[in-house]
């Protein structure tokens, strides 16, 4: 998409997004939820009352996650840890529009602190249950995400250096909102700013993969080593996995995040959006690890190099990707509201 084709389409995502925030004050209704208390400390929390929820399932489901992305996270980062030097055809290389290589070790390594950072916020989540208290965990999980997004968007690496102060500000001002609002816009805004980064990180990965597709070309295959060779063995089968394929692999996991947490988000009165959004962590995260392995220990034929080419991040270009994932979370607040109406209207 061009320069102009980029301009057309973030004022149709802007009127669009206009328009969806006037239906919101269209409805001209007062919100009067019920809330429900937390299982194990008795604070509110941020959902209404669930007929048939059963506490020992749910806690069982978080329970199964964090020891699987404990394990996992902890081995996922070991093998980020191997040496570099000795072993260079190892490595993945990032590719930005300047045709700059970055290794994409510390994207590893983020994948690895994303799954253990997560896991503190289901250890929280087993605790205080999802509300303010959790919050101030659960802002961690949203903040890693940023420094994900952020590394993609420095082309690998983060080279900023006012990075640091400005996390600071968002994590502490998520959260002071999310303390000072009242139900159910606590919930609301937390839930609103996190679903945007999902949507954005949808969209980054989708926007790399095809990216990476178009660079390999659809008849150009980087051949990989057999993974399960020792790492100096060449002599190894050959399989046709390759960098664009394991990005490939990641897009489609994130799929699994997204649906999760648009499952809940429409339906967060029912018992069992909260066991999906539990399984879909359960099998995403520790994925995401594996990944981190194949990405780690796979060796390209030489002398080719494993690539995942980075697409624009002019300023247009974030303009309308962060615009875009803002409609979609208000679309996913909008449609949550048509649900909800209708499910009173039934009862």
């Amino acid at each position: 998409m061009g320069r102009v084709g980029t301009i057309i389409s973030i004022i149709a995502v802007s009127i669009a997004l206009g328009i969806l925030l006037l239906s919101f004050a269209a409805t001209k209704q007062d919100v009067h939820l019920p809330q429900d208390n937390g299982t194990h400390i008795g604070y509110p929390v941020w959902h209404p009352p669930m007929p048939g929820y059963y506490g020992e399932k749910q806690d069982s489901a978080i329970m199964i996650g964090l020891i699987l992305i404990t394990v996992t996270g902890y081995f996922a980062y070991k093998w980020t840890l191997f040496d570099t030097e000795a072993n260079e055809e190892l490595i993945t290389y990032f590719i930005d529009i300047a045709a700059n290589k970055t290794p994409a070790l510390e994207f590893d390594r983020l994948l690895a602190l994303y799954a253990l950072i997560t896991n503190m916020t289901g250890l929280a989540f087993l605790i205080f249950d999802i509300g303010k208290m959790w919050s101030t965990f659960g802002i961690f999980h949203n903040a890693i995400e940023v420094v994900i997004l952020f590394t993609l968007h420095q082309g690998g690496s983060i080279r900023s250096q006012s990075f640091l102060a400005w996390m600071i500000f968002y994590i502490v001002g998520t959260v002071i909102l999310s303390i000072c609002l009242e139900w159910p816009y606590d919930s609301l805004w937390f839930k609103m700013q996190g679903l945007s980064q999902d949507y954005v990180i949808l969209i980054q990965f989708t926007r790399i993969y095809w990216n990476t597709r178009k660079g390999y070309g659809d008849e150009t295959h980087q051949r990989l080593f057999d993974i399960e060779r020792p790492r100096h063995d060449h002599t190894s089968s050959e399989s046709n996995s390759n960098s664009m394929g394991l990005f490939q692999f990641s897009l489609i996991l994130y799929f699994l995040i997204i649906f999760g947490n648009v499952y809940i988000t429409l339906w967060y009165y029912k018992t069992h959006a909260y066991l999906l959004l539990s399984f879909s962590y359960c099998i995403t995260f520790p994925i995401y690890c594996y990944y981190v392995y194949l990405d780690t220990h796979s060796v390209a034929t030489p002398p080719t190099q494993k690539y995942v080419i980075l697409p624009d991040n002019g300023k247009l270009k974030v303009i309308l990707v962060v615009l875009s994932s803002i409609f979609l979370s208000f679309l996913s607040a909008r449609i949550s509201l048509i649900i909800e109406s209708h499910a009173n209207n039934d009862n």
